[in-house]
């Protein structure tokens, strides 16, 4: 059974200053339908998910009828987070005197406010690389704090660099190595990635992995 314990939908847009980020846009480029593949990353996650209890996850895609209903099949509870959306609508309480670190931190407090070691496993899926720098690496620690001893992270990164136009997909479980990818639309990334500066950014973490897919796409996969 599951529980919807963790909604987030950020507040309405209004003329406040915001954090820099990079809002969606129409998809103008990329596949236009849905498709599934295999996945060796997200294998690798369920295979390293511990199996002693029921696990309790953390989406940070958004409700996803499809994921709600494989995790129940493994006696699994989710909690969702649409990251990227609540990102993008964020407005940071006024202030004199702010720094793009502080506004990254009450982004970070207020979307991501779970308790420490709450989770078995994360998917991250691509919302990671969206987010600027700033709130970026305040937001892999915090991942790191809330999951359990020995729990998994699986995030996507794009292998083209800053500037470039990528789609944006929606994610849906439809087997243990095997998902359905969505376009939703198009961002430009703020950030080039290499496996070496992922490194760097999951420092804190006892071990990071990739899977490179087609379509440019790199799957990561790092344990706490």
């Amino acid at each position: 059974m599951f529980d919807f314990l963790r909604k987030v939908l950020g507040a309405e847009p209004d003329e406040a200053a915001s954090i820099r980020r990079n809002p969606g846009t129409l998809l103008s480029s990329g596949p236009s339908k849905e498709e599934s593949r295999k996945s060796n990353g997200l294998k690798h996650f369920f295979d390293t998910i511990p199996k002693s209890r029921g696990i309790e996850l953390l989406d940070l895609g958004g409700a996803n009828e499809a994921n709600v209903n494989f995790l129940a099949e493994i006696g699994g509870k989710i909690h969702f987070v649409d990251l990227l959306g609540s990102y993008d609508r964020f407005q940071p309480q006024p202030g004199e005197g702010k720094t793009s670190l502080d506004v990254a931190r009450e982004f970070v407090d207020e979307h991501l406010n779970f308790a420490r070691n709450q989770f078995d496993a994360i998917l991250g899926w691509d919302a990671l690389e969206f987010l600027d720098i700033d709130v970026l690496h305040l937001t892999a620690p915090r991942l790191n704090e809330i999951l359990r001893p020995g729990g998994g992270l699986l995030t996507l990164f794009h292998t083209q660099g800053r500037g470039a136009t990528v789609p944006v997909y929606r994610y849906r479980i439809q087997g243990l190595d095997t998902l359905s990818l969505e376009p939703r639309n198009t961002r430009v990334l703020p950030n080039t990635f290499n496996n070496r500066s992922l490194e760097r950014l999951f420092a804190d973490y006892s071990s990071v992995k990739f899977f490179l897919t087609r379509d440019n796409l790199r799957e990561v996969i790092v344990s706490r």
